[in-house]
């Protein structure tokens, strides 16, 4: 989970503190933690800022999927990024899955989970592409709008991963 260990590195690591800190000042972290309030003002209607801190954070990011890809045992292993299209990470991977639903669900399915409102999650929406512009650089797509089966998806999925594995080994 790419946005778990994203928020994991914002506060154990310290090049990417010092990076922060000194493009937002020291005041960005209090007691070694960061807070994420001061952070989203900075960069949520910033594309210059949010370029900076993705340039700062997704090596990271990158780099600690790969020590954790390395010691796996699986015939296949999955990285979840929200913004996997949009930075161009979606090219490292030998495929990718799309999860779509409708725009007012997402909002939805958002403000339940995080408790952010409208305004909040589209501001965060604007800085991602539209589902039309990441289709065409899926390999596999799942929707999610309770319309089928989430299982069968994933399975025919998972079975193409597994026949595609077996074919590098």
């Amino acid at each position: 989970y790419a946005d778990a260990v994203s928020k994991s590195l914002l506060n154990s690591s310290t090049e990417i503190k010092k990076a922060l800190a000194k493009l937002f000042g020291n005041d960005l972290y209090e007691d070694g933690k960061i807070n994420t309030k001061k952070l989203a003002s900075h960069i949520f209607n910033d594309s210059e800022a949010i370029k900076k801190v993705n340039a700062i954070v997704h090596p990271a990011v990158a780099s600690a999927f790969n020590d954790w890809a390395k010691k796996q045992t699986s015939p296949y292993v999955l990285q979840e990024a929200a913004i996997l299209f949009e930075t161009g990470s979606y090219k490292r991977f030998d495929k990718n899955i799309l999860v779509t639903a409708p725009k007012d669900l997402r909002i939805e399915r958002i403000k339940t989970r995080d408790g952010a409102t409208k305004e909040e999650i589209l501001s965060r929406m604007q800085n991602q592409w539209d589902e039309s512009h990441k289709i065409p650089l899926a390999d596999f797509v799942i929707l999610n709008d309770g319309s089928k089966m989430l299982l069968p998806q994933i399975m025919d999925i998972h079975e193409n991963l597994l026949r595609i594995a077996n074919k590098k080994s």
